[in-house]
């Protein structure tokens, strides 16, 4: 009995290496934390007084004008609207396009395999170019046609390859014994393969939202302004350095209304509060898709 508790008190106690570890740790995160509840704290604060400088864990002078600055533009709901639909929308078909033909470039057997991997291969080199791929676009009618966002993003190589690695890893016999049964490759690949692939197609998934959610500049090249992206809106405004003479000059009357009750937006709020309305969203699906996210991102670096 006392040797039973000996051996909980080592267990338990605290060693020079668990200190070290964990300051180290706190460090690390700490470092992670701190820029991103900076910018959090800018944001909030009043503009003029930021230009004091000092903001460094809490506000000085609290405010919410800087993001009614932003949602109260009559452009911004539709653009923040146009980013999530691109981001459902192209993630998901994204997704189930590279699942379908990286689990057919998993069989060995598949006729002509080796041409299909020479040409998923070789746009990981060789690029058609802006020019061309413009061009490209516009003939096939996509040009300003929010398809654009699903269509050009629907394959991706690298993905294919995380892919083909986890699908490979599959026994065999779980597609048999669905065939036995009368299931084809539709079934065998809905029901069966995707399911137990939940970590990839998660980690898949999370990588094609996140580059979608941050894409803006095939915005200014296909989409135009009525498909303008939030992105796209966040670098528009950030590019004006002067936003009060660019709201007057454009005479938006929501922007004068708040210019006339004493609020003037600075270079420094206006990209603070933008990083915080542009990260905040996409942040809020990692938690859901993290314990996905850690066993995909570990495909292919064990075996057995």
């Amino acid at each position: 009995m006392l040797m039973n508790k000996y051996k909980r008190h080592m267990l338990n106690r605290w060693t020079v290496f668990d200190y070290v570890n964990t300051g180290i740790m706190v460090m690390i995160t700490f470092v992670t934390v701190y820029p991103l509840w900076n910018v959090f704290m800018i944001s909030l604060n009043d503009p003029t007084n930021t230009l004091i400088g000092g903001i460094t864990f809490w506000f000085r002078k609290f405010t919410l004008d800087n993001f009614r600055f932003f949602f109260k533009e009559p452009t911004f709901l539709k653009a923040l609207s146009v980013s999530i639909a691109r981001t459902v929308i192209g993630g998901m078909c994204s997704v189930l396009v590279t699942a379908m033909f990286a689990y057919s470039m998993s069989k060995r057997n598949l006729l002509f395999r080796k041409i299909f991997a020479a040409y998923m291969i070789i746009p990981l080199y060789i690029s058609g170019g802006l020019i061309p791929t413009f061009l490209l676009i516009k003939s096939i009618g996509l040009y300003q046609n929010f398809f654009v966002y699903v269509v050009l993003y629907l394959f991706s190589t690298f993905n294919c390859i995380v892919m083909m690695t986890y699908f490979k890893g599959i026994p065999a016999e779980l597609e048999e014994s669905v065939k036995i049964d009368g299931g084809n490759d539709l079934t065998v690949f809905f029901r069966i393969i995707i399911p137990i692939s939940m970590p990839v197609v998660a980690t898949i998934a999370l990588f094609n939202a996140v580059f979608q959610w941050n894409s803006w500049f095939d915005t200014i090249l296909y989409g135009g302004r009525e498909l303008m992206t939030l992105q796209a809106k966040l670098v528009e405004i950030m590019r004006n350095i002067d936003i009060v003479r660019q709201l007057e000059s454009q005479g938006s009357i929501t922007g004068l209304e708040m210019f006339k009750r004493g609020y003037k937006p600075t270079v420094e709020s206006v990209k603070a509060t933008a990083m915080i309305v542009s990260a905040v969203p996409i942040m809020m699906v990692y938690p859901f898709l993290q314990k996905y996210f850690v066993k995909g991102i570990m495909i292919g670096s064990l075996k057995g």
